[in-house]
C-alpha cells in the first residue's frame, strides 16, 4: 500500500510539471512566435564542454560547467516581433502565471513602455521560473526548468551588492 501512495505521488507531481510543459508549448502555435527548446541532454552537452548555453543572440545562461548550468533541465524560449504576435503572447502569457502556484519575484515597466515580468513555481524540488520581457517591437517569453532558484539567486545579487 505505501509503494502505492508513493508512485501515486510521484505520478501526480511528473503530470503536474508536463501539463505546465504543454500549456507553455500551446503557446508555440501562435502564429509569427518562434520558439526553441533546449532539452536537458544539450545543455549537459555544453556544460561538459565547458561552453556557456546560448539560446538566440541575447541571451547566455552560465558559464559553461558551473553550478547554474547544472541546475537547468529544461528551457523553452518564445519569441516575435509582429505586433499582433505579441499582443497574443502578452496575453496568453500572463493568463498561464495567474494563480496561486506562481509567485512574482519582479514586475518592471520602465517609461519606454518595456515591461519585465519574472515568475517562479515550486512543485517539489522541480522549479520553474519564467521571464516575460515585452517591448514595443519584440517579446521574448523564457522558461527555465530545474533546481536553479532565481528567488535565490537574486536574494545573493542583492546581498553582494550591499557589501
Amino acid at each position: 500500500m505505501k509503494k502505492l501512495a508513493v508512485c501515486a505521488v510521484v505520478t501526480l507531481i511528473s503530470l503536474g510539471g508536463y501539463a505546465q510543459s504543454k500549456d507553455f508549448e500551446k503557446l508555440s502555435k501562435i502564429k509569427d512566435v518562434e520558439f526553441v527548446h533546449i532539452d536537458k541532454n544539450m545543455i549537459r552537452l555544453a556544460a561538459a564542454n565547458g561552453e556557456p548555453l546560448s539560446v538566440g543572440e541575447n541571451i547566455v545562461v552560465g558559464k559553461g560547467n558551473d553550478d547554474i548550468v547544472q541546475k537547468i533541465d529544461d528551457i523553452m524560449v518564445f519569441s516575435c516581433e509582429k505586433a499582433a504576435a505579441i499582443e497574443k503572447l502578452k496575453k496568453s502569457a500572463q493568463k498561464l502565471l495567474k494563480g496561486n502556484k506562481w509567485q512574482s519575484l519582479i514586475d518592471m515597466k520602465n517609461d519606454d513602455g518595456e515591461t519585465v515580468k519574472i515568475c517562479q513555481a515550486k512543485e517539489g524540488d522541480q522549479i520553474t521560473n519564467v521571464v516575460l520581457a515585452i517591448e514595443d517591437d519584440e517579446a521574448q517569453l523564457v522558461i527555465i526548468k530545474g533546481a536553479l532558484d532565481i528567488a535565490q539567486l537574486l536574494k545573493q545579487q542583492a546581498e553582494q551588492q550591499q557589501q
